[in-house]
């Protein structure tokens, strides 16, 4: 091969081998825009539970707050467990957070157990018990709703899950579920709240994000104010998850339902607010009214085997 014709070959292969990277780069450009626009605009994501963790420790004493602060989104669900929890109850509050619900609990039945998958949120929640003088009545567990091994087949006579953690396992809605019926005994209440997918819907159109409400429809997800994705509940999807898991559902609610459509804050007077709670816990079962709310709150019994 003469030496013009070697250096012609080199060249072409020079303008392949460029070619080629032009591809490979134009891929990767392809498949990080894909990823971006698939996280914005909704598509379904995988649960990452390191990144629920740091969310939490990021916003912890926040949380810890809210759990004190004058809320509906917090005092309803107290409601209902006020209404089914019984003195002999053995109570699991999963992702119970920094405490508030499970000594709530342990002040009327026989024992609690908070889990929670955050240390950070734990840490809290241990000096809230502690001051609270509950430490011998509440148990405080590392762990993740989608496995809960620590515990054997109906260990609990009554479960608690509120506070958005079955919408923060997105696609391992089904096993946390599923763990959550098989740590209770048959006949046992479950209480369970999650995010609201047409309130999400309702509170992006509202704030003229119809885009993000879109989003919503197609998905079921969105990013929530705490900062990890979470999937979005209707009525009909959590009942039938439920009933899949061997539950029956008793009742369903909206927790709130009016407050969550308004500024709160002008009924912050003692006696206003004790009307407005008054008149959410009367409407808030009200099958029309169950879309309004940011939340809904389900209480389901476990089949008798």
């Amino acid at each position: 091969m003469t030496s013009s014709a070697a250096q012609g070959g080199r060249e072409v292969d020079a303008r392949r081998r460029q070619s080629r990277h032009r591809v490979l780069i134009a891929l990767a450009i392809v498949i990080a825009v894909s990823l971006i626009v698939n996280a914005v605009l909704g598509a379904p994501m995988s649960y990452d539970p390191l990144e629920v963790i740091k969310a939490y420790e990021m916003n912890a004493a926040e949380e810890d707050a809210s759990e004190s602060e004058p809320s509906l989104r917090v005092e309803l669900p107290r409601e209902f467990i006020r209404k089914y929890l019984q003195a002999s109850d053995v109570a699991l509050d999963a992702g119970g957070g920094t405490g508030a619900n499970a000594i709530l609990m342990a002040e009327v039945c026989r024992k609690a157990v908070l889990l929670d998958l955050t240390p950070g949120i734990l840490t809290l929640a241990s000096k809230n018990v502690a001051a609270a003088g509950m430490s011998k009545m509440v148990d405080l567990v590392q762990g993740d709703i989608t496995n809960l091994r620590q515990f054997e087949d109906g260990s609990f006579t009554f479960l608690l899950c509120v506070g958005d953690a079955i919408s923060y396992v997105l696609d391992k809605r089904f096993e946390a579920l599923r763990e959550l019926v098989r740590v209770v005994r048959a006949g046992s209440i479950l209480i369970i709240g999650c995010d609201s997918k047409l309130g999400f819907m309702r509170m992006k159109l509202a704030e003229g994000e119809i885009d993000e409400a879109q989003a919503i429809a197609e998905s079921g997800e969105c990013f929530c104010g705490m900062g990890p994705r979470t999937h979005l509940y209707t009525v009909d999807e959590m009942t039938e998850l439920l009933e899949a898991a061997g539950c029956d559902v008793i009742e369903v609610a909206s927790t709130p339902t009016f407050a969550d459509t308004m500024d709160a804050a002008q009924y912050s007077a003692p006696a206003q607010w004790a009307k407005l709670k008054a008149l959410e816990l009367e409407m808030c079962t009200s099958s029309e009214l169950l879309g309004m709310g940011l939340h809904l709150l389900f209480v389901a019994r476990k089949r008798l085997a």
